[in-house]
């Protein structure tokens, strides 16, 4: 049989389980969000003036083209690469760039694109240029 003190001693334990496990799940989201920030240079939810991709940075550079002006100064495809930033709100990602099974058949593989385009809308791409050269 439980009495009264044996009942409360119950409900403060559960609720100091209850406020660690709070105080937990706040280190780690404030930790993923300091992690996110270092990589991806914009905190969640934020498009930042950089772009992180192929294991390298890119840096936002001039005014926003159209798909025709992208396509006219590349000499490679322009490819859907993936998504940025990883988290919402996610943008499409494009790069000139041959595609991986001829890229990777060289050794060394060939490097990442100097440029990459962000389109934010349907026909408007920010461009980002490489930071720190091939």
């Amino acid at each position: 049989m439980m009495t009264a003190v044996s009942a409360t001693t119950a409900i403060s334990g559960a609720r100091r389980g209850i406020k660690i496990l709070a105080i937990a799940l706040a280190v780690a989201a404030g930790a993923i969000a300091i992690w996110y920030r270092a990589v991806f240079h914009a905190w969640p939810g934020q498009q930042g003036s950089r772009v992180h991709w192929c294991g390298r940075d890119y840096e936002y550079f001039g005014p926003p083209e159209t798909w025709a002006q992208i396509t006219a100064q590349e000499r490679l495809p322009v490819r859907r690469v993936g998504g940025y930033p990883p988290l919402f709100p996610q943008y499409e990602l494009f790069a000139a760039r041959i595609p991986d099974k001829q890229r990777f058949a060289v050794s060394p593989p060939t490097v990442c694109a100097v440029l990459v385009y962000l389109r934010v809308s349907p026909n408007k791409y920010r461009v980002y240029s490489l930071e720190g050269g091939p």
